[in-house]
């Protein structure tokens, strides 16, 4: 496998190492190309330093990943980052399952079970997947709007620095609720760039369907997940492996080809509702209160062209409101 190393802040160098390779063959090879002793050397990803004794595909790397290696901070720096992996330490598993790439926040939005409009059989287990099928299911958990792939992608999350914007940044715990995600200052740890005080994470998705850079990076959309309690569609009552959930308080559940046909008949309707902050939007399809969906992105479900209509309605709601205040 091919990872993307950056010693320091230099810019990424290609890797080809073997999946089974461990960390510490990695920091071998990086020490003698630095001229540094492996052992001083951290490996980060993700928001966490890789143990020497893990291998690479234990630590969740995909193809063409790019990995962090530093040097450790001096000073008052040294001390905090000790007390920050003493801390981790301590979690064991625990850390393991706050790692980014096997994060999982499902579970916080799904119900347990979601009424639907047409009739839904009724289960003495309440749409719940059971603890056999959970497990040996594999699937993605964050999806994205790629603009290179022009559609909604499996999704992949990050974490950098809120100051120097580099991806050294060691998480203090791991993300358990998307506010943590989406709203700033939620998650503290500690920057190994040399220089860098910073201490705030600021998280970022990147499309997981194909290599990226740096900058290339996608719009979370928070309501599409994978359904793990098996949920049926409020619409067909079908039970989908992802689906969107409404904000409404009965956090309805729909699928994303009923999605899709409820935006299509609400734009063909002009039935789109305008929100001063959010823009158009469309409400909870059981037509609940209070459950416009406010990531708008999400709408890019229907595609270019009847996406190119939403924002049509946008310039002549805008067109109206100046011409009203002129007169």
């Amino acid at each position: 496998m091919i990872v993307f190393v950056r010693f320091n802040l230099g810019p990424g160098v290609p890797v080809e190492l073997q999946e089974e390779a461990s960390v510490a063959q990695l920091k071998e090879l990086v020490g003698s190309q630095q001229g540094v002793q492996p052992e001083d050397l951290r490996v980060l990803f993700a928001g966490r330093e890789l143990q020497s004794t893990a291998t690479l595909q234990g630590c969740d790397l995909p193809e063409q990943s790019t990995v962090h290696i530093v040097l450790p901070p001096s000073g008052s720096s040294t001390s905090q980052l000790l007390l920050l992996q003493g801390h981790l330490a301590q979690g064991g598993q625990e850390e393991e399952e706050g790692s980014l790439t096997r994060l999982d926040l499902s579970s916080s939005r799904l119900p347990a079970t979601s009424p639907g409009m047409a009739m839904v059989l009724e289960s003495s287990e309440g749409g719940v997947c059971g603890t056999e099928g959970e497990s040996a299911r594999t699937c993605n958990t964050f999806f994205v709007f790629c603009k290179s792939c022009r559609s909604i992608q499996p999704g992949k999350l990050r974490v950098r620095c809120r100051s120097c914007k580099q991806t050294t940044l060691t998480l203090s715990r791991g993300p358990s609720c998307w506010d943590d995600i989406l709203l700033p200052s939620h998650i503290h740890g500690i920057c190994q760039s040399e220089g860098c005080q910073g201490h705030e994470a600021e998280f970022y998705m990147k499309c997981a369907s194909h290599p990226t850079s740096d900058n290339d990076l996608s719009v979370a959309l928070d309501l599409i997940m994978t359904n793990t309690r098996s949920v049926p569609c409020i619409a067909c009552t079908d039970v989908l492996d992802v689906v969107l959930v409404f904000e409404c308080s009965d956090r309805h559940v729909i699928c994303l080809d009923c999605f899709r046909h409820y935006c299509q008949t609400r734009l063909s309707e002009r039935q789109f509702v305008y929100h001063p902050v959010i823009g158009y939007s469309l409400p909870c399809a059981a037509g609940c209160d209070d459950s416009l969906i406010k990531e708008v992105h999400h709408f890019r479900i229907l595609g270019d062209e009847q996406v190119h209509t939403v924002l049509l309605l946008r310039i002549k709601y805008r067109h109206s409101t100046c011409t009203v205040y002129h007169d």
